[in-house]
């Protein structure tokens, strides 16, 4: 059996990185004063986007489970930063839609994340910003093929 270095471990490696990110962002939404988590940001920023989606496919979005998904949004729309409206079509399902106090503060979220980025990536030029994605995003292919 081959034995793991966490030295040359990619994984571990990818581990530590996001951590350490993960970090920083969190501080830089403290020294802004945003009482809010990255997962957080996370559901807004995909609200934002396509405003008015299940749970079902945010947590999909976002690559985390349904119940995670749901408490997370709770506390959004506790803070009244989201809201959860019935379908028309269904009465069943809830959708959720960001709200104005949301949109207020999810632009001083992106400049946070975006402050974050460039601390991550400070030293490094834009191809290596370009092959970084592209290795990470064929990382998440990989693991998403082996979990189905």
């Amino acid at each position: 059996m081959e034995k793991v270095n966490l030295e040359t471990s990619v994984n571990h490696h990818i581990a530590i990185s996001a951590i350490m990110i993960k970090r920083v962002f969190f501080k830089i939404l403290s020294n802004n004063d945003l009482d809010i988590t990255p997962e957080q940001w996370n559901i807004l920023y995909r609200l934002s986007e396509s405003d008015g989606l299940t749970i079902g496919e945010l947590s999909k979005l976002i690559y985390k489970d349904m119940a995670n998904t749901s408490r997370i949004s709770q506390k959004l729309e506790n803070a009244g930063f989201i809201e959860k409206k019935r379908d028309n079509n269904d009465k069943r399902i809830y959708k959720l839609f960001i709200t104005s106090e949301g949109e207020r503060i999810h632009s001083r979220l992106h400049q946070c994340a975006f402050e974050s980025t460039e601390i991550a990536t400070t030293g490094l030029d834009d191809e290596n910003k370009k092959m970084i994605i592209k290795t990470l995003k064929q990382i998440i292919l990989n693991t998403e093929n082996y979990l189905k």
